[in-house]
């Protein structure tokens, strides 16, 4: 068991200390990711989803994440394409 303080981010950018096992997590705070982290998890270029909405420039966050969560991760397609390629060589 680590006995050690490790730092963690909060939704302010400054950092707090919990200490495992410690039971108390009053106070602390989950941080949702950005839609340019979510982007960059699925496989997605940098601002893939900021695209022009309703007129604005940019799209307000809630649709960004909605396409994200409706998508799929650009490098688990790529390796489910790569192994059907492979089985379609070896069957013909």
């Amino acid at each position: 068991m680590q006995d050690e303080l490790s730092a963690t981010l909060s939704t302010h950018s400054d950092q707090q200390l919990y200490k495992e096992g410690d039971g108390d997590m009053d106070g602390l705070t989950v941080r949702r990711l950005t839609p340019l982290e979510c982007e960059r998890l699925q496989g997605f270029p940098d601002g893939w989803t900021d695209i022009p909405w309703k007129g604005k420039k940019h799209a307000p966050d809630s649709p960004r994440y909605k396409a994200l969560g409706n998508s799929m991760a650009v490098p688990v397609m790529r390796w489910i394409g790569e192994g059907i390629q492979i089985v379609e060589k070896e069957t013909t």
